[in-house]
């Protein structure tokens, strides 16, 4: 789970929390050192301890996740060779990035 954790972070398909908080569940009930490994973890720590404390993704990691979106579709935009398959790349960019700004300002009021 920690590994498929770690997989999502650079992919926009995988999510990355579902599985460290698998991992953080089943590591607590097996081994107290590797759960503690996990939570204090500098790079998969602040993943779990935002779902903890219902902070939700920072800042930082929404950039991230749009920056990773914009390239993989615009990719799949230049590189479609049908138009359809150019317009739904387009789409998807669009209504992400609607999702992206709409949790963004949900917060913040």
């Amino acid at each position: 789970m920690v590994g498929l954790g770690v997989v999502g972070i650079p992919t926009p398909i995988l999510p990355t929390t579902p599985f460290l908080l698998l991992a953080a569940y089943c590591f607590a009930r097996s081994s107290p050192r590797w759960h503690q490994w996990l939570v204090t973890h500098r790079i998969l720590g602040p993943y779990i301890a935002a779902f903890r404390e219902k902070r939700g993704l920072t800042v930082g990691q929404k950039w991230r996740i749009a920056a990773i979106v914009t390239t993989t579709l615009l990719l799949s935009a230049l590189f479609a060779p049908m138009w359809i398959m150019r317009t739904l790349a387009i789409f998807i960019w669009a209504t992400s990035m609607i999702g992206l700004y709409l949790s963004r300002t949900a917060r913040s009021e």
